[in-house]
């Protein structure tokens, strides 16, 4: 059934998506293909946090310049995703840290397989448990990223006698606009797998006090707030960089 539905995906993105679906085909190959690397470096005993900033790089680089094109837009989206994920690293790393929420949840930690899982493991869980957040924060902040820039150089070349300051806010218009519909997808996307988890705990009679502390509803939560962030973060740093690209050239 899993290979209907590829199938089904690949002829939908080639039928409707062109020549750019095909690239952007290929840019999700390459990217999946990239994280299976990352997940094979880290076990082999390689750095996780190095290896993570290594594979999000090359990520956003085959994200934004593979698949549309080097120029102002994407440069300035690929700077602006830099800085925004370089400032949130140290605070999701903190978080992580001080609320100790790497490895195994409560209902991880209770299921039979574990049994069969070898506990010797040479990786520093708090170090997976930040790379996990990055990678998963870094789509919608690429996302967010070439919308704005996108936006504001459309702006630009058909008023091009518009000032930084209003290229700006015209970018930060269309970041407000989108924002809102971004933070939803970030927030089904999350919670919407975790329905069944939920129900589950209901069923067990977990209170309310022991699911808000609960390790497996951090995990669960964590990422979509950082991504959420990560979104209105690079919303300003984004329409700034690309405006006084513009105003150069």
């Amino acid at each position: 059934m899993l290979m209907i539905l590829g199938f089904i995906l690949l002829f939908l993105i080639m039928i409707i998506g062109g020549d750019r679906g095909v690239i952007s085909l290929i840019s999700l190959v390459g990217n999946m293909l990239l994280l299976s690397l990352a997940i094979w470096l880290m076990a082999a005993g390689a750095p996780v946090l190095l290896v993570t900033v290594g594979v999000g790089i090359i990520i956003s680089c085959v994200t934004l310049f593979y698949q549309n094109g080097t120029n102002e837009k994407t440069k300035s989206a690929f700077t602006a995703v830099l800085i925004t994920m370089a400032v949130l690293f140290f605070f999701i790393y903190m978080v992580v840290w001080r609320s100790e929420a790497g490895g195994l949840n409560e209902i991880q930690a209770a299921e039979d397989d574990v049994l069969y899982y070898n506990m010797n493991l040479d990786i520093n869980m708090r170090n997976v448990a930040t790379a996990v957040i990055i990678l998963s924060t870094l789509g919608a902040v690429l996302d967010m990223a070439l919308t704005v820039t996108t936006s504001v150089y459309e702006v630009s070349i058909h008023k091009p006698e518009m000032k930084l300051t209003e290229l700006v806010e015209s970018g930060m218009q269309i970041g407000r606009e989108v924002i809102g519909t971004t933070v939803n997808t970030l927030l089904f996307a999350y919670l919407g797998e975790s329905l069944l988890l939920f129900s589950y705990l209901k069923m067990q009679d977990y209170t309310l006090e022991t699911l808000l502390n609960s390790k497996i509803l951090f995990q669960n939560c964590v990422s979509m707030i950082f991504g959420a962030i990560a979104c209105v973060v690079v919303m300003p740093v984004a329409a700034v960089l690309v405006g006084k690209r513009i105003n150069i050239v």
